[in-house]
């Protein structure tokens, strides 16, 4: 059996006015991770529900402990607004009578854990569940690294020994070699000048460049003459961007569902919370 420390893909489903993103263990987290991610309008005793029904639903799926979380259109935590004692829902198998135990509290790992889970184990709850290795990631970050090692001496040689093999193309071609050098160079020479002097036409592609550079620095002008407000901009400019990147994967999950990858359904049932009157205080 594998000894490698294992690292599975994440789940990711529809559920009609919300999705999910579920999360295996991982050598960092002994427990897996459920977010319910709410892009549109929701009511705390809905989203509560539904958190609930999930963690039913993924318990019975894989056994093993759960933490779930809602996040709103601005990838935020989802205040329950007191519907639950806290905005975080933990809970287990029970080993005796495999029901679901939920827990509106942060438990600790030896509330939910005899141990930690072996990456044996884990291939095993998780048998459908893509994963690599650490060693699988190690060979693909070191193979990014020699790719990029390769472009950069590459452009090394672009940009550093390309003068020199000029030079040297000077120094030992025969003389027609050499006219043709000096003709370039003198060509260049031209080019820039003209352009000093404004005789030069301006290319459509520079003229974009200084235009974008031209707003560049009007930009940071105004920014250092107002640091507060290109805060507030920084923040408001990463939540329009972050409630964009949810809604194109709510309906990107939308689209993958209506074509008939249809996930399991959290049922009225399920939904019921399966705690105590004591765990919901």
């Amino acid at each position: 059996m594998p000894s490698d420390q294992i690292f599975f893909d994440p789940i990711k489903q529809d559920r009609d006015w919300y999705f999910v993103e579920y999360k295996p263990p991982n050598p960092t987290y002994p427990f897996a991770t459920l977010s319910v991610v709410v892009p549109g309008p929701a009511t705390p005793p809905a989203v509560a529900a539904a958190m609930e029904g999930e963690l039913t639903l993924w318990l019975q799926r894989y056994p093993v402990p759960l933490m779930v979380t809602a996040f709103d259109a601005k990838g935020e935590v989802y205040r329950l607004g007191g519907t639950r004692p806290l905005d975080h829902l933990m809970g287990y198998l029970d080993s005796t009578t495999g029901k679901p135990c939920m827990f509106w509290r942060l438990l600790s790992d030896k509330e939910i854990l005899s141990e930690a889970p072996s990456p044996e184990s884990l291939l095993r709850v998780y048998a459908d569940v893509p994963h690599k290795t650490s060693a699988q990631l190690r060979h693909e970050a070191e193979t990014h690294a020699r790719h990029l090692r390769i472009g950069w001496s590459i452009f090394f040689l672009w940009v550093a020994a390309g003068p020199a093999a000029l030079a040297i193309l000077k120094w030992a071609s025969p003389a027609w070699v050499r006219v043709l050098v000096l003709g370039y160079t003198l060509w260049n020479a031209l080019v820039k000048a003209l352009k000093m002097l404004g005789k030069w036409k301006v290319s459509p592609r520079e003229l974009k460049a200084r235009e974008e550079e031209r707003r560049m620095r009007h930009h940071h002008y105004h920014c250092e003459r107002n640091p507060e407000g290109f805060l507030r901009l920084k923040i408001e400019n990463f939540e329009r961007e972050e409630r964009e990147r949810i809604q194109n994967e709510a309906k990107s999950l939308k689209a993958a569902s209506e074509q008939g990858d249809h996930p399991p359904r959290v049922s009225s049932q399920a939904a019921q919370p399966a705690v105590s009157p004591d765990n919901r205080r």
